[in-house]
This record gives C-alpha cells, sequence and structure tokens, in this order.
C-alpha cells in the first residue's frame, strides 16, 4: 500500500476525522492517549498513520496534508521511521513483551524528529498485564508523545484504559457505498447486508466468503435462533452439529459471535421499530418480527445482554463450544 493510498483512505473513509486530526497537530493540541473505536475498515489505521506522517512530512501541503512522496513519508509506510512505533497482535493477542518494548521505545528520545508517535491494532486483545503495563505511560503523559490504541470493541478495553484516553468513536461507512463496492466484487446479494453490519473492510470480507462461511455461517445462525423462538430444545444439539463446524479458529468465532449478537440486536430493534428492515437474515426474518412482539423488553434485554458477554468470555479464553452452550441455556431460560 502506498502512502497516497493511506492518505486517500484517511480522508474517503473518514473526512471529518481525518481533518480534524490534522487540525490538531496545525494547532499543537494532539493529545497524549487516543482511542480508536469502531469496526475492521472503517479507516482507523489511516487516520492515525495520516496524523503520523502530518508530524514527520518534510513538505506540508498548503491545506495542511502530509505530501505522501517524501522520504519520511514513504519510510512511515515502510515501518522504517524510529520514532514511529507500531504493534500488532502476535497470534491472539498483544503480548507483555510487546507492552516493554512499546515503553522502551517510549523512555527514548526521539531520534530524528521532535515526536513519538505509536500506533497499537488490536488493543481489545491486550492481556490483563499488558494492557495493565500500558497504563503508566498514558497516567503521565511526556510531551511530544502520542499514542493510538485502535480497537473494534472498546467494551473489551479496561475501564481504567478507557477513562485515561480520548475516546474517538468511527462511525461506519455509509452503507451504500459499502454494499455498491461488494457488489461490484461480486458479493451475492443475500450476503451484502451482513457484510455491511459486520465489517467495512473488503480484505475481512473476502476472508468470511472464503468456502461459503458467511454463507453457512447465516443459515446456521438462523436456524438456530428459529428453534430457540420456538423453545425447541434442539437449538442446544444445533451448537454442536451447526455453528461449532464454523468455529475453526478464533476469528471465525468471533465473527459467528458477531452474528449472534447481530440478530438478537436486530430483534430488539424490531420490537420498538417495526419498519426496520435489515436483510441480513432473509431466513429467520418472519420470525424475528414475532419474536420481537413475542418476547417483552426485559426478556430481550437480558438475551442481548449475554450474547455481548460472549465476546468477553472468548477474549478470557474460554471454549467457545461452552460459550455457546451457556449462552443457548440463558436464551431458552427466557421463554
Amino acid at each position: 500500500m502506498t502512502t497516497q493510498t493511506i492518505i486517500e483512505q484517511a480522508t474517503q473513509k473518514q473526512p471529518q476525522l481525518a481533518a480534524h486530526f490534522l487540525h490538531l497537530v496545525t494547532t499543537g493540541r494532539l493529545s497524549h492517549a487516543y482511542l480508536f473505536s469502531g469496526l475492521p475498515g472503517c479507516g482507523k489505521q489511516a487516520v492515525a498513520q495520516l496524523v503520523a506522517m502530518r508530524l514527520f512530512c518534510s513538505d506540508v501541503t498548503a491545506d495542511g496534508y502530509p505530501c505522501g512522496v517524501c522520504a519520511e513519508c514513504q519510510r512511515i509506510l515502510a515501518g522504517d521511521n524510529p520514532d514511529v512505533v507500531m504493534v500488532q497482535p502476535e497470534g491472539q493477542r498483544i503480548k507483555i513483551d510487546q507492552v516493554r518494548y512499546i515503553k522502551d521505545e517510549f523512555s527514548k528520545s526521539a531520534v530524528e524528529g521532535a515526536s513519538k508517535v505509536f500506533i497499537i491494532e488490536g488493543s481489545e486483545t491486550l492481556t490483563s498485564n499488558a494492557a495493565n503495563g500500558l497504563l503508566k505511560f498514558i497516567e503521565e503523559p511526556v510531551a511530544n508523545r502520542t499514542i493510538f490504541l485502535l480497537t473494534t470493541n472498546k467494551s473489551m478495553m479496561l475501564p481504567t484504559i478507557l477513562s485515561r484516553t480520548q475516546i474517538v468513536e468511527f462511525p461506519a461507512l455509509s452503507a451504500t457505498a459499502f454494499s455498491e463496492t461488494l457488489r461490484q466484487a461480486g458479493i451475492s446479494e443475500n450476503q451484502i447486508p451482513l457484510l455491511s453490519a459486520l465489517t467495512n473492510s473488503m480484505a475481512v470480507s473476502e476472508m468470511l466468503m472464503t468456502d461459503d462461511w458467511l454463507v453457512k455461517c447465516q443459515h446456521e445462525v438462523s436456524r438456530w435462533y428459529t428453534q430457540l423462538a420456538k423453545n425447541d430444545d434442539m437449538a442446544f444439539v444445533t451448537v454442536s452439529t451447526g455453528l461449532m463446524p464454523l468455529a475453526g479458529d478464533r476469528d471465525h468465532q468471533a465473527t459467528l459471535l458477531d452474528v449472534i449478537i447481530l440478530i438478537w440486536q436486530l430483534t430488539l430493534n424490531r420490537k420498538f421499530i417495526t419498519t426496520e428492515e435489515s436483510g441480513c437474515f432473509p431466513e429467520a426474518d418472519a420470525m424475528i418480527t414475532k419474536l420481537a412482539q413475542q418476547l417483552s423488553r426485559r426478556q430481550l434485554l437480558t438475551i442481548v445482554t449475554a450474547t455481548l458477554t460472549t465476546k468477553k468470555s472468548l477474549a478470557g479464553n474460554m471454549a467457545i463450544q461452552s460459550i455457546l452452550e451457556s449462552l443457548t441455556l440463558t436464551i431458552l431460560d427466557q421463554f
């Protein structure tokens, strides 16, 4: 990916946020710690890298943007600038050794400029020890040091981290625009609404469509949901026969839980917005409407709350089958 592509991504996906952060740099009001929260592909990393390039660019444009072509801009994209530290999960987690590396870099003076920038992707995967290791850095700001924590799920972050950073919510891309991108890529109309609800990233979309994984997920979650709606104990069996074959790795497990969360959130929404149509679950759409009318607000809130806690259980290394079976029993208890 070129620097110009990074600039285009930031300005096209999040034009207001890109302009806002460039203005902060220009006016010298950039804070020391930010939490960027939003769907995969919504432009969080691009905006963070845009800020880094603007801080180091040797030929800033008249409108305050990094040029994208100077040696400094190119080095940041290539990961060759020692004053721009980028960290992403190793496997499923950002580990304490990586945080030690960040803290070590934080203690060093800038090598080539007046600033140092830290960009941590997947910050929700920080272990508790690793997250706590960042607190001193965040609690004791140092001039010309800025950290960007990037997350797709801020609810999985430690409250102490949330309270000490400026939280920036990245809105999802226009559903119409992203749907058209998916359509041009040849994605079936039956899967486009669900993909648009799960991600803003073409790379993630392509991964989820590999071997028809999303097609199968959409069907099996709809089947499981319909069984639950009928208070059918077979839903418990479907966990083993329908859902577990979809949970091959952590990424797919997390997405499976996102799909489950989504169908119950749609049910809650449908209770109060009866005309809402999402198209995410065409097989279960009629049942979603029926169940929204049948269950009370309290029952639906209890179920949605239970679905949301599944992501924390997964992050805590609870077995996915145990998570799904426990959730199924919790939902059946509401009928």
